[in-house]
């Protein structure tokens, strides 16, 4: 017996259809300019887990199956449809016959399995989410069989960040490194949008793609521009000049002023993104023992942080896991307490030892808390010192153990709304940063490595829980992260701009096909 999905049987595939009908075309029009800190790290769809690649190739590309901004379950797009075999291991998608890639040649079940072929073989991060995915049996020309080894629960979640290529024009720019290099500044998508220009240190533009497969009915941007600046001063001036619409990087005292000011508005999405200090577990100094990192977990007051850095705009952290998702576990790491920190200083004799946390300094939140992690250490004996760096620099720095600092900031911004998309990326000891992952503490616990596999592979919702619960008390146990907050997504934007909608499943994205300006 298989388990069907189609249009005429999914409430989310009908409004996904209403919401994407092109029988009606219009016009797009204007300019939507927004302002980011952080430039992208390239356009590579194998890259997609990097919040910069995926802001730029959620409006380039299309995928089987997709988030909806606002939405927690997965709808159709390039799939009208799909069946799963009774043993989990095969899924069967059924693609629309109207999709064109931007250089107007079709979409078949033959660029989807060169997309998947292609991340195989070049390492793709997005892999990653992806569980024990197998490969890809083009059927017909628009029917595609995927294959799993195991059963993966979030299989289709997962799909939403497989941006599907043109396998013809890739294929001629494969090169020794599976298109890694052209990919990285060229584009070969069937998205929206397509790319006008891209120059990652100054601004990238897209353009409406005339002939985008979901048409044009509504008010929608006929040119997307992201301008990068990193001073927070200088995107509030270009948001009042009217320079740009949207502007997410604000210091959090201008947020709260532009709510009242006329003319603007500020949004504030529920957000899954919790920040961690990641401790180097791995390492041959302090942080590699567990009683040195227990210390370390009780000098920083998370409600400090919420009161006076975040300003309220984000919900106190209880663990790993966002308090308000499946599978939280209450209570698994140790709160703050700054005096029986200082007695295991000087029981131990750890007085005078000196840290290196890495962090990115353009995100306001990421100095402020090392900031007061540096005073509250201080305090204690311990000298904390920061060394600030963009993501590419920092990311490189843990590809090696030899290069990882003692601690690192990182948020996770799961790639799906699932425990398995935060657990499971930073804490599986089979992705390390060494191994080309976000497990940027060099975590590796067996222990925890089979329960995250366990809870991927099970199809009993109740079942997932307790594994995932009893990950979370083990590695509580071992003081991997402090969980510095879980904070909102707030931007500040133009009062002019339209359709906006917080997408939980890209969090640090913009659903830029739904977004225009008003006149």
């Amino acid at each position: 017996m298989i388990r069907e999905y189609s249009l005429k049987l999914s409430l989310c595939a009908a409004v996904a259809a209403v919401h994407f009908a092109s029988a009606v075309q219009a016009s797009p029009s204007g300019v939507l300019i927004i302002v980011e800190n952080e430039t992208p790290e390239n356009l590579d769809p194998a890259n997609a887990t990097n919040s910069t690649v995926n802001q730029l190739t959620i409006g380039i590309y299309d995928t089987l199956v997709q988030f909806t901004a606002g939405e927690t379950a997965v709808s159709p797009r390039l799939a009208t449809g799909w069946s799963i075999s009774d043993d989990g291991l095969q899924y069967t998608f059924t693609l629309r016959d109207d999709v064109t890639f931007h250089d107007g040649s079709s979409l078949t079940a033959e660029d989807v399995k060169f997309t998947l072929d292609r991340l195989q073989s070049s390492a793709g991060k997005v892999l990653n989410d992806m569980g024990p995915f197998a490969g890809a049996e083009v059927v017909d020309d628009l029917t595609i069989k995927l294959s799993l080894s195991a059963p993966f629960g979030p299989f289709l979640s997962a799909l939403s960040r497989i941006y599907i290529v043109n396998k013809d024009l890739v294929e001629a720019n494969m090169g020794e490194d599976n298109a890694r290099q052209w990919l990285a500044v060229n584009a070969a998508g069937s998205g929206p949008y397509m790319v006008k220009s891209y120059k990652p240190t100054e601004a990238v533009s897209l353009v409406a793609y005339e002939d985008y497969w979901g048409g044009w009915e509504g008010n929608h941007a006929a040119e997307v521009v992201f301008r990068y600046v990193s001073e927070p001063s200088t995107q509030l001036a270009l948001l009042r000049s009217g320079e740009v619409h949207v502007a997410p990087d604000l210091t959090v005292e201008d947020k709260l002023s532009m709510m009242d000011e006329e003319g603007f508005a500020v949004d504030i999405g529920a957000a899954a993104t919790p920040l961690y200090f990641q401790f180097n577990t791995a390492s041959d100094g302090p942080t590699g023992n567990n009683e040195f990192r227990r210390m370390l977990s009780m000098a920083f007051d998370r409600e400090l942080h919420l009161e006076q850095v975040l300003q309220g705009f984000g919900t106190m952290p209880d663990g790993p896991l966002p308090s308000n998702w499946v599978g939280h576990q209450m209570g698994t790491e140790t709160g703050f307490d700054l005096e029986e920190a200082k007695r295991l200083v000087d029981e131990n004799g750890w007085a005078g030892t000196e840290l290196l946390v890495r962090y990115l300094p353009a995100i306001e939140e990421e100095r402020l808390a090392v900031e007061q992690f540096q005073s509250n250490l201080a305090s204690i004996g311990i000298t904390l010192n920061a060394e600030g760096m963009t993501w590419p620099a920092q990311a490189a720095t843990v590809q090696d153990l030899a290069t990882t600092s003692d601690i690192n900031m990182i948020y996770n911004f799961p790639s799906f709304p699932d425990a398995h998309a935060i657990l499971n990326t930073s804490f599986n000891g089979a992705l390390t940063g060494y191994n080309g992952g976000y497990n940027w503490g060099q975590y590796s616990n067996p222990d925890v490595d089979a329960l995250l596999n366990a809870a991927a592979s099970s199809s009993d919702p109740q079942e997932r829980v307790r594994l995932y619960q009893e990950a979370q008390e083990m590695i509580g146990a071992d003081h991997v992260v402090i969980t510095v907050s879980n904070p909102g997504f707030v931007l500040a934007m133009s009062d002019k701009v339209t359709g906006y909608v917080y997408n939980v499943a890209h969090h640090q994205t913009f659903n830029i096909m739904d977004m225009g300006l008003s006149e």
